[in-house]
């Protein structure tokens, strides 16, 4: 019963009560110079945004706006609080983004003078989401998004179909936050900052591992943790783990004190930083194996797991034929695999990285408001 009311509310709620609230803020002309940064999952400006927002900043014609919606991290009555205030700026804003779907964005009825756009979080396409995924959504979670930026036209069909949307609104020009990782400046500086930080003595390789979550973005849970001393037997002469725990997973490993300068716990650092300073990369099914293929660094997956997570979530593409790095299935493995890397090629990364990340060339921040401001 309880359950059922509560659906009840959340129907009245979305379906009724925001859309006429909307309405109600659209009384008021657009603002032709408001843009607004909708971060639907945080309670920060995540690195979707970072480069769009201080390029909007730049141009003082324009006044940028933030909200942020918290649907991982707030209570769920903070969650509406949040939705009441957004709803408010949505009404007026000339220019929108927003880099997730959204149960409160799809029940709006935007008005045609706003310029929607969905830069997405993740590049290329791996793992099935939205209409194509593995648990479809019942109702509709996407809007019509005035356009949605993809990484490479290899992928416009998927994400076309995965939001509902049509072909010739996916529009290959790049992800925004990709730019970095042309910065050499940028990438010599957190190579620096991560080795002083730390303490990494410079003769040892910085391995990245950075796993996706398990289970469902609420209830978001980590991997089996690699076997640490397994690791520190094989590795530690000449390597160093920096671990990247995913944003959504909140509970933090528990690694023992003497083992803490090989495996350490960078979680709380910036992802983009953390792929720069590293020397190769140790992951499993997530999606920033795109960007890190832009480093033309070696990389590894560890799925042990992949019969019961390719069941869970779905793939685009055979995983044996699809991922730029070596498949192991246990520590032994995969060490050795590391160890020997030097005669890893590295052409299998070229070719990933040209077939899924041909928009990505360092302008991509540049192209998009140009687009949206051309069209303009």
């Amino acid at each position: 019963m309880k359950k059922m009311l509560k659906e009840i509310g959340k129907k009245a709620i979305f379906s009724g009560l925001f859309p006429i609230m909307y309405k109600w803020y659209s009384r008021k002309p657009v603002n032709e110079h408001m843009v607004l940064f909708i971060e639907i999952r945080y309670a920060e400006l995540s690195n979707n945004f970072t480069l769009l927002y201080n390029e909007f900043r730049k141009r003082e014609v324009f006044t940028v706006d933030t909200s942020f919606l918290g649907n991982s991290v707030f209570s769920y009555k903070d969650y509406l609080k949040a939705c009441r205030h957004m709803i408010k700026k949505l009404a007026v804003a000339k220019y929108v983004f927003v880099n997730e779907s959204s149960n409160v964005l799809a029940a709006l009825p935007v008005r045609s003078e706003t310029k929607l756009v969905q830069t997405w979080h993740g590049c290329g396409a791996f793992k099935k989401f939205g209409y194509e995924g593995v648990n479809r959504p019942k109702e509709k979670y996407y809007n019509d998004y005035y356009f949605t930026t993809v990484s490479s036209p290899e992928v416009i069909d998927i994400y076309a179909k995965s939001m509902g949307q049509n072909n010739e609104r996916v529009l290959p020009i790049g992800v925004s936050r990709t730019d970095v990782f042309f910065d050499k400046q940028y990438v010599d500086a957190c190579k620096m900052n991560i080795r002083m930080r730390y303490g990494i003595d410079e003769d040892k390789k910085v391995i990245l591992y950075a796993p996706t979550f398990r289970g469902n973005v609420q209830e978001a849970k980590s991997p089996k943790l690699l076997d640490v001393k397994r690791l520190y037997n094989g590795l530690a002469d000449n390597y160093v783990i920096l671990y990247k725990g995913h944003p959504a997973v909140r509970q933090k490993p528990l690694i023992e004190r003497k083992y803490e300068r090989f495996f350490i716990n960078a979680s709380n650092d910036a992802i983009e930083t953390l792929m720069c300073a590293s020397d190769m990369c140790i992951t499993d099914y997530s999606s920033l194996i795109f960007e890190y293929a832009l480093l033309d660094k070696p990389m590894f997956f560890y799925a042990y797991d992949y019969r019961e997570y390719v069941t869970e979530r779905g793939f685009y593409y055979s995983f044996d034929e699809f991922v730029p790095g070596g498949i192991y299935y246990n520590e032994d493995e995969m060490i050795n695999g590391i160890i020997n890397y030097s005669q890893y090629s590295l052409d299998k990364i070229k070719s990933f990285k040209e077939k899924y990340m041909a928009s990505c060339d360092g302008r991509a921040t540049l192209r998009i408001i140009e687009k949206l401001l051309d069209d303009n």
